[in-house]
């Protein structure tokens, strides 16, 4: 096939286009950021350290072991990455009820998702029970 080799690669560009879309528009719209939960900070914290202990930065491998790590360790040892968590999950809370309170709408690109996606399958019904009556297009 001619030219597949160039279609591969524009089809990669424009899929970095509309993910890099979608993350303009995520900022465009002030929507707070979830927070990380503990485990996820405590991973940001020791991540090099985990990437030496597994012997390679791959992520795999790093991601096993901390997944191992983080389930040994005690509740005692957790507390003070709950605790960030905490303080984290409460400073979301109150950007996100600033964030309404100033006219923004919570899960609003999940409802429009939801929504496309209705609109995709409702097409593809008719379609389908267009072909199964026998009637021609």
């Amino acid at each position: 096939q001619k030219g597949k080799r160039r279609q591969e690669k524009s089809a990669a560009k424009k899929a970095g286009q509309e993910k890099k879309a979608k993350k303009e528009a995520r900022a465009a719209s002030g929507c707070p950021k979830k927070p990380p939960s503990s485990y996820w900070i405590w991973l940001g914290e020791n991540r090099s350290d985990l990437a030496k202990q597994a012997g390679s930065g791959n992520v795999s491998a790093v991601g096993k072991l901390a997944g191992e790590k983080w389930k040994a360790m005690s509740a005692a040892q957790k507390a003070p990455f709950d605790k960030k968590a905490a303080e984290r999950k409460a400073a979301y809370e109150k950007a996100m009820e600033e964030f309404e309170a100033a006219g923004g709408q919570k899960g609003k690109r999940r409802q429009e998702k939801s929504a496309a996606k209705k609109a995709g399958q409702e097409k593809k019904a008719k379609k389908e029970a267009r072909a199964a009556s026998g009637c021609p297009k």
